[in-house]
Order: C-alpha cells, then sequence, then structure tokens
C-alpha cells in the first residue's frame, strides 16, 4: 500500500535514511541495499522538491543557509580577533615606560576607521556585513597607511593583523556571493510551479527505490534488529495508509495531492498481453 502514502510521510519516511547518522550508518551496514542509498537521496530530494510549501525550506536553500551560518561565523570571529587585536597592541603601547602614547593614538584611528559603530555590525544582516568588508577594502586602498599599521602588529604565528583582515574581508566576499545564490533560489522556487508531471514523476522514483530496498532485505542475512530499523517504519506507515484510504482506487493518490498514473506506480500490476483489440491472447 506505498501508493496511498502522501508526500508528507514520504518525505518522513526517507528523512532518516538519509539524514539521521545513525541509521544511515545501518542501512549502509546492509550489503544487499548499500548500494541502492545514493538513489534513495535522489527520490528523497525529488519528493522534497514537489512537497507542497507550508513555510518549509528545500534542501538546496537549507545548504544555502548553513553555509551562510558557517560562513557568518567564521567572519565574526576574525573581527573580533582585529578588534581585540588592536586593543591589546594598544595596551601595550600604554604599558611602555614611558608610555607610546602616539602609537595608542595610532591605535584608536585605526579602530575607529574599521569599526566605526563597534562590534555592533557583527549583529547585522550577512548581507550588511558583507557590505562593511566592501567599505573595509576600499578604505585600506584610499588609506594605506593603514594597512602599513596592521601589517606591523603580530597576530598568531608569524602572521600580522593584515593578514588576519584579509581573511576576515575574504568571508565578506562569500557572504556576498551566498546572499546572491539565495536570492536566486528563492525567486526560482516561488515562481516555478509544481505540475502534476513532476509531481508523479517524484512519487514513482519514490515508490521504485523504497519497493526495491523492501524487496532486497527479504533476502538479507543481517541481524533481523538492522533489518526491522530500516524496513519496519515504511511497512507500518503503509499499512496505515492502505487502512486509512482503503476505499480508494488503486490509481488514486492521497486527497490533496495529484493523482499517480497507473504506469508510473511501480506496485500496479502489468497489464496482460493483448493483440491490440482489447481481447488477452491468453486463452
Amino acid at each position: 500500500m506505498l501508493k496511498h502514502l502522501n508526500l508528507d510521510e514520504m518525505v518522513a519516511l526517507l528523512s532518516p535514511w538519509v539524514d539521521d547518522p545513525k541509521q544511515r550508518k545501518v542501512f549502509l551496514s546492509i550489503p544487499e541495499i548499500a548500494a541502492l542509498h545514493p538513489r534513495v537521496v535522489e527520490a528523497h530530494e525529488a519528493v522534497l522538491a514537489v512537497q507542497p510549501s507550508s513555510g518549509g525550506t528545500s534542501s538546496k536553500m537549507r545548504a544555502l543557509i548553513d553555509k551562510s551560518n558557517e560562513v557568518d561565523r567564521c567572519h565574526d570571529h576574525l573581527a573580533r580577533a582585529v578588534s581585540y587585536g588592536i586593543d591589546a597592541h594598544r595596551e601595550l603601547c600604554l604599558a611602555e615606560e614611558p608610555a607610546d602614547s602616539a602609537g595608542a593614538a595610532r591605535c584608536e584611528l585605526v579602530q575607529k576607521k574599521l569599526f566605526p559603530s563597534g562590534l555592533s555590525i557583527l549583529n547585522a544582516s550577512p548581507l550588511a556585513e558583507a557590505g562593511n568588508t566592501t567599505r573595509i577594502a576600499r578604505l585600506l586602498e584610499d588609506e594605506p597607511e593603514i594597512a602599513d599599521f596592521l601589517r606591523s602588529v603580530p597576530a598568531r604565528g608569524k602572521t600580522s593583523l593584515l593578514d588576519i583582515v584579509k581573511r576576515w574581508l575574504g568571508k565578506g566576499r562569500e557572504l556576498q556571493t551566498l546572499e546572491r545564490a539565495r536570492t536566486e533560489l528563492e525567486a526560482t522556487e516561488t515562481t516555478t510551479p509544481v505540475s502534476r508531471t513532476t509531481i508523479q514523476s517524484a512519487r514513482s522514483q519514490w515508490f521504485k527505490i523504497v519497493s526495491l530496498v523492501l524487496s532486497n532485505l527479504e533476502m538479507s542475512r543481517n541481524p533481523a534488529r538492522d533489518v526491522e530499523i530500516v524496513r519496519g517504519p515504511v511497512l507500518r506507515a503503509s499499512g496505515r495508509a492502505g487502512k486509512r484510504y482503503g476505499s480508494s482506487k488503486p490509481e488514486e493518490a492521497p486527497p490533496g495531492e495529484e493523482a499517480t498514473s497507473p504506469a508510473l506506480d511501480p506496485s500496479a500490476p502489468e497489464p496482460e498481453a493483448g493483440n491490440g483489440d482489447g481481447v488477452s491472447d491468453v486463452p
């Protein structure tokens, strides 16, 4: 009764095989189905792509967001390293005997130019952070003495604060690229309608690979517990779906979704051979 599962159920059933580390490990440990995992991932992505939008996020968008969050995290740490490094150098200037007041004043000037609003920029949007690093890159070109100062301040190992600033600016450029990609993907996803054919194709792809996994598990010699971890949720969900739509015709899809053509449904019986006049050749 796989054909009676709705798209939400189809997504939920394959998510553990794809996203959960423990269940994915169990799946890959079973020789009879391990090689099918890439096709499982493809089928999962297919049904995700046609799943009706309810404020959810596509897998491609989630990947972009995750990447942007990681780049943003690194960007913020590098910005703090630069700011704190300038502050530390200022304190060392003031600790000299006599105090290096000119050096401390230079630190204050550079700090204000790089961080006119302090570290509040780190609470801004990724796009604003990217714009800020573009401003700083232009500042270093227009006022090379700032770059010279940063080059003179040691950082970690053999690097200088200028090296850290360059890494910081690089993360800003990455953020800008990711934000542009995110904007383009949002535009594509919101303006591309999901056709009936696309939904049928995704459902058919899911049916075929899940049916193949279940069939191969019948031949598995792995521990019964491992087989049940993979197979059990699918069988229970399909059983519930069969009872729920027990009165539905075979070609009917769950309410609210496009019907699945029998030709695309791998669980549908093969038609008998005929002679073209509608009469079976089988006696």
